[in-house]
């Protein structure tokens, strides 16, 4: 299966925080081919294990494949669904949207609000709240009690679209992207000789609190970890220390990372002739790598990133050239890790 197939088949999976048995089944169909045996675990994360050599690191390489979306909160008297958040849902972003509630069977549905024709003067002035809008699914609401159910979430509707130059747009781009390199090197690794006892990790719950990743530390006992989630690309008025080029993997340096696991990586990427950019982060990462760090004894972290435009839409924006990039480089780092590994680490 070629990458942008298999990204088109992945974002389309349900997969909302707390509720990503769909997608784990998904990727665990996905990997099976490469990684033997890989299992969905109580908390609906999808472990897929390579086994390396005696002597040989344990590494945990953990991508997030939960996604934003929303749940019901109420059903109006004329059958229209209020809403709650799962994850960081802007409220601008979804009057006109397309949405699945995912009763059963699901439901199409269609985001409304009140059109600007019938707001007053001050009301046209402010952004969309989250009780302002609401989702309609076309049946009456005695019909819409006997489908739909308050808990019942909604899963946002954005189907991968090709653009130029080997870039795509979908929803759930974060972090199903990164899902995908952990995706293409496991293909690649699985036909190579390596040291490292690789553990790739398809987290759950990233997006409510690293919650996954918490959780399946403990279960892998690793002792280094790679934690691959997306960042911000350039778009207008974007200042250049929040964005970073689409073209280029990125790692940030800072408190929540490791130093010398980081310059190990930059300069596999160098001996590789991978394009990268270091960003400063002088606090928490708000990814997996901050639970990563701190979980059981510690565990020394390091974080790649692949730049994403729109980055909580459905039109989520990065470059597959990037992508594959991302997976050669961390393929060759994972390679390169042999039973010395501990050297110049520091414990």
């Amino acid at each position: 299966m070629e990458l942008e197939a298999f990204l088109r088949g992945l974002i389309a999976v349900p997969g909302l925080s707390g509720n990503e048995l769909p997608v784990a089944r998904y990727l665990q169909d996905a990997f099976a081919p490469y990684c033997p045996d890989p299992e969905i675990d109580a908390m609906q994360n999808l472990l897929a294990r390579l086994p390396g050599e005696p002597g040989g690191p344990k590494v945990m390489v953990t991508a997030h494949m939960d996604e934003i979306g929303l749940c019901v909160d109420r059903i109006e008297d004329d059958g229209s669904l209020r809403l709650v958040n799962i994850g960081g849902v802007d409220p601008r972003i979804l009057p006109g949207s397309e949405v699945l509630v995912l009763c059963d069977p699901p439901l199409p549905g269609i985001v409304g609000a009140k059109p600007p024709h019938l707001l007053n003067a001050a009301d046209q002035k402010k952004n969309y709240k989250r009780e302002d809008i609401y989702v309609d699914v076309g049946y009456p609401p005695e019909a819409v009690r006997q489908r739909v159910q308050v808990g019942d979430r909604v899963q946002l509707v954005g189907p991968l679209q090709t653009l130029a130059e080997g870039r795509v747009a979908g929803k759930t781009m974060d972090d199903r992207a990164c899902v995908a390199i952990l995706w293409l090197a496991a293909r690649q690794l699985a036909t190579m000789r390596h040291a490292a006892d690789i553990h790739f990790v398809c987290a759950c719950q990233e997006e409510v609190g690293g919650h996954g990743a918490r959780t399946a530390c403990y279960t892998v006992a690793p002792d280094l970890a790679v934690a691959v989630d997306v960042t911000h690309g350039p778009v207008p008025d974007s200042r250049p220390d929040q964005a970073h080029p689409l073209d280029k993997v990125i790692f940030s340096k800072g408190p929540n990372l490791h130093p010398k696991l980081l310059e190990q990586v930059l300069q596999t990427a160098r001996n590789h002739r991978v394009d990268t950019q270091v960003s400063i982060c002088p606090h928490v990462t708000w990814t997996d790598a901050a639970v990563l760090q701190v979980s059981r004894e510690g565990v020394p972290t390091v974080l790649m990133e692949l730049p994403l435009k729109y980055m909580h839409t459905t039109v989520e924006l990065c470059d597959l050239h990037t992508v594959r990039e991302a997976a050669r480089l961390l393929v060759a780092f994972l390679a390169g890790l042999g039973t010395d590994w501990r050297d110049g680490l520091c414990f």
